[in-house]
């Protein structure tokens, strides 16, 4: 048997404990909560540190926070162990670099992109930079201003992409990894209207895969150093007969690289896509994420298994992949307005 430890965040009050932690059995498919931490308001999005010891959350509120938490995987603890003003409203997305020197965060209402300096302890620092976006979309409702939503690091490079859904932009920075400061690389626009929100990274090929939130798209690019970012593909996230309303919301890709998946909030599933050689997605199959609004999940380390964060009912859930496709549910567990689900890299 191989436990494994998860993470996860909320959008509980400060009175709750809005953060909690998780063993995970990985033949048995079945989460255990093992401890939490209440106050703090929203505690959304996590981030782990690569020493496996610490974690930043960001509190997606008005004049958001951000929190480190240490935590002993063997004592079954969590605690709180500094915060720091997020420096703008409502913090969407927070990073920590493959160093783990820096966190990265940004802020959906606040429209920036901000650096903060990780001590040795992993107690926050002082902010190192900070980059505010400008814009709109055609989108009048959701497209009003910028709205920075995920800052993801160029996996092997000081290049982090931030996905903006108010400008249908994303932008790519490169990190002074001596002091902080951001410099824009390049930037690109998305399509009109698709609000991009999340993105990920193929393992093996210079590719990656953006999902449009407002317009439930996922389209491929290629990041090739010659001849710089290229559209090869552009599909929907939902079936064809499918009519209501609905807004993507989280993508990943199998560890081999052979399956990407996504969630769809409204159509309340998972999403499943083969992979190519050229990484192209095709055969779509459409799984139920067992609840109601999966505003993110994740793929289990090694594979098998998906953890799904049903925000609008509540719930975890625990879904079986078989041959790369979920299948069936395993298990349901009640805790209040998960949206964040984050492995510990380490078994025992």
């Amino acid at each position: 048997m191989a436990i494994l430890h998860v993470l996860t965040g909320s959008y509980a009050t400060r009175d709750e404990k809005g953060i909690k932690l998780w063993q995970f059995d990985t033949d048995a498919g079945e989460l255990k909560e093992i401890a939490g931490v209440s106050g703090i308001e929203r505690p959304s999005f996590l981030t782990v540190h690569p020493s496996l010891e610490m974690a930043v959350s960001g509190s997606e509120d008005f004049n958001g926070e951000l929190v480190s938490y240490n935590f002993n995987l063997d004592s079954e603890m969590i605690k709180e162990y500094s915060r720091s003003s997020g420096n703008g409203d409502h913090p969407a997305y927070v990073t920590i670099d493959q160093s783990g020197k820096w966190l990265l965060s940004v802020n959906y209402s606040g429209g920036n992109v901000n650096v903060f300096g990780l001590k040795e302890d992993g107690a926050i620092g002082e902010m190192a930079d900070s980059v505010q976006h400008e814009g709109t979309g055609p989108n009048e409702e959701r497209q009003d201003a910028a709205h920075p939503h995920s800052v993801i690091q160029v996996p092997g490079k000081e290049l982090f992409a931030v996905s903006d859904l108010g400008t249908d932009t994303i932008y790519f920075y490169r990190l002074d990894m001596q002091n902080g400061k951001l410099e824009l690389d390049h930037a690109f626009d998305a399509e009109p209207g698709s609000g991009p929100r999340h993105l990920a990274f193929h393992p093996e090929w210079p590719l990656f895969y953006s999902l449009g939130e407002l317009d439930s798209t996922m389209t491929v690019f290629s990041l090739e150093q010659e001849r710089g970012i290229r559209q090869i593909q552009r599909v929907s996230l939902l079936p064809t007969a499918f009519e209501g309303e609905n807004t993507a919301a989280e993508v990943a890709v199998s560890q081999d690289g052979k399956f990407l998946y996504a969630s769809n909030r409204g159509h309340d599933s998972i999403v499943s896509f083969e992979i190519d050689e050229g990484g192209k997605l095709h055969s779509p199959e459409f799984t139920s994420s067992g609840g109601a609004g999966p505003r993110h999940f994740s793929v289990v380390p090694g594979g098998g298994w998906l953890i799904a964060a049903n925000e609008k009912s509540d719930s975890l859930t625990v879904l079986k992949l078989e041959d790369g496709r979920p299948i069936e549910l395993r298990q349901e567990i009640k805790t209040v307005s998960p949206v964040c689900v984050k492995f510990i890299e380490r078994t025992i």
